[in-house]
């Protein structure tokens, strides 16, 4: 068995299988099986997102066979890559250098926009009709063009298939597309979002935090990052100026 199929990992939804849903959308044949296929390729992406997450901060790995807990933990580091992980249920092993080269360069870690994911995760279950699927990938959609990651890398790269540049051609062609109108709206206007504006020049959380507690914001550490970034800039509406407008 090779370590690709040893560790396996959700890969990300194809660019054209979106744009082809939005398609049929716009025509009023909305393709169903389509949706179904995209809806559940993202949610098995971010799950294994998570999981990828929790072996790197926690040190806690699933068997990639039966899915229980690996008693041994994940540990970074040259040092450690020849420690083995058995699974006691089902036998499967392996060690924490092909472990971590499985999931290494692949775009695997939720990074600053966890949130984002975790909100998508919550919101999965009780999406049940195409209409409320279908909404829920609108919703989706818009916050990707809406927020970036660190150094202004474009979140839809964890999920989605393609270079920043394919990315970003994909979000303004669906812009054209007649039909998913949350997030249609959105790539034509949200450009000047204060919020986005503000994400550009404080891309990390943690720098958000810093910023709300400046202010004195209360119960900044349980706010979702674009609640808590709305009271900041209705303190400081200033904080969402341009590099440009600074220097007017």
């Amino acid at each position: 068995m090779t370590d690709q199929e040893k560790i396996h990992w959700a890969g990300k939804v194809s660019r054209r299988d979106i744009q082809r849903l939005y398609e049929s959308e716009a025509q009023g044949l909305l393709d169903e099986n389509l949706l179904e296929k995209v809806m559940y390729t993202i949610h098995a992406r971010i799950c294994d997102m998570f999981e990828v997450m929790e072996a790197q901060q926690f040190g806690r790995v699933k068997c990639c066979n039966c899915g229980a807990p690996i008693p041994q933990p994940f540990w970074l580091g040259g040092g450690n890559k020849d420690n083995k992980l058995v699974c006691e249920q089902c036998g499967w092993q392996t060690n924490c250098g092909e472990f971590y080269d499985s999931y290494t360069g692949k775009d695997l870690l939720p990074g600053s926009r966890k949130e984002l994911f975790q909100d998508f995760l919550d919101r999965f279950p009780a999406a049940y009709t195409p209409r409320e699927k279908i909404l829920l990938l609108d919703w989706l959609i818009h916050a990707f063009h809406v927020q970036s990651g660190v150094s202004g890398r474009l979140v839809a790269m964890n999920v989605v298939q393609g270079s920043r540049d394919q990315l970003i051609e994909l979000l303004s062609a669906l812009a054209s597309v007649e039909g998913g109108q949350a997030a249609k709206e959105a790539w034509l206007s949200e450009d000047d979002n204060p919020i986005r504006r503000f994400r550009k020049t404080y891309s990390s959380h943690a720098k958000v935090l810093e910023i709300a507690a400046r202010f004195g914001i209360r119960g900044r550490s349980k706010m979702l990052e674009n609640e808590l970034i709305s009271e900041i800039l209705r303190l400081a509406p200033e904080l969402a100026a341009t590099p440009k407008e600074k220097r007017r």
